[in-house]
């Protein structure tokens, strides 16, 4: 399948490290040193995690209007809706008047991305559709609990989106070619389930298990990555890029750590925009697409509380 477009948008908003010493007593510098970030972004406005992802297609709908409408899915992806009946899916499709496309909400928490890909691959590849919208939106802030001095502070929000079509038919110009994608569910591991909690009747979005999170997102993104890249026969040197999940930036370090990457190899936008959930690993992509060439090799790695895990490689166009 290939990538037609893609977009991103974080909200205006700019809450720094002062904001959090200020609420839990430690300093400015240790939420840096524990997770990589300065500032994140959040939205102040009452459209909330909807607006975010209508602000992120919006571009696509601009540049490529014609192959927007003819889109036959809508996968959204998000672990913070604002309703999971008239989900981001069915607003979007309001939005921008896709009525002939189905719309569905899919969370597999911060891996949904890569989750939702290789549905689309199987969509594709079985015939029922030809265009897709992927649409990921995180509104973290309306749920985390800004006084936990553990997890409060990783959380943006912000959103990115993706308009994908089958490879066959059609010449239209492309941004990537999906080489592979590859996901795996680990939710029997470890506390699984009950490492990472949204539950709005009991503190909303928390990390009760921060350490064991940690370390099987380490483990489990570079598997992921090793073993995308051993099925296709390639080595860590033949990537231009390598997109992690922008979870915190020990494990993105960690990570690189163990598959051999050089320094010039890893895309991160932590230290700006904080943990933005499932949309973080898209809004990283858009923002370092600009400095790729034609045919790089680009790796997408994510992981998912929960647990969840998947990658995907991508040959920019």
């Amino acid at each position: 399948m290939r990538i037609i477009d893609s977009a991103s948008y974080v909200p205006e908003g700019v809450v720094d490290n002062n904001y959090f010493s200020r609420l839990t007593g430690r300093s400015p510098e240790w939420f840096h040193r524990v997770s990589g970030i300065q500032e994140r972004r959040r939205i102040t406005t009452e459209g909330g995690v909807d607006e975010l992802a209508l602000r992120a297609v919006a571009p696509i709908a601009e540049r490529n209007p014609i192959a927007l409408g003819e889109v036959d899915y809508i996968i959204a992806c998000s672990y913070t809706p604002w309703d999971t009946i008239g989900t981001i899916a069915h607003v979007v499709q309001q939005h921008y008047r896709l009525g002939s496309a189905r719309a569905v909400l899919l969370s597999a928490a911060c891996s949904s991305v890569v989750n939702a890909m290789e549905i689309v691959a199987a969509l594709f590849e079985s015939g029922r559709a030809q265009c897709v919208l992927l649409v990921a939106a995180e509104h973290n802030s309306l749920y985390c609990d800004d006084h936990n001095d553990q997890s409060g502070h990783l959380w943006g929000d912000g959103a990115a989106a993706l308009l994908l079509k089958a490879k066959r038919g059609g010449n239209q110009i492309a941004q990537f070619a999906v080489v592979d994608v590859h996901t795996a569910g680990h939710g029997d591991i470890g506390e699984g389930p009950n490492a990472v909690r949204l539950n709005p009747k009991h503190g909303g979005l928390q990390m009760s298990h921060g350490r064991e999170v940690f370390a099987n997102a380490c483990r489990y993104m570079a598997a992921s990555a090793s073993k995308i890249l051993a099925r296709n026969e390639l080595e860590v040197g033949a990537l231009r890029l390598f997109v992690p999940h922008q979870a915190n930036r020990r494990i993105i370090d960690h990570v690189a750590n163990d598959l051999g990457l050089a320094p010039d190899q890893i895309a991160s936008t932590i230290e700006t925009y904080g943990n933005t959930g499932c949309a973080s690993v898209l809004i990283t992509l858009v923002h370092h697409a600009a400095s790729l060439q034609r045919n790089d090799l680009v790796l997408l790695t994510v992981f998912g509380g929960g647990y969840s895990s998947g990658s995907a490689l991508l040959l920019k166009s």
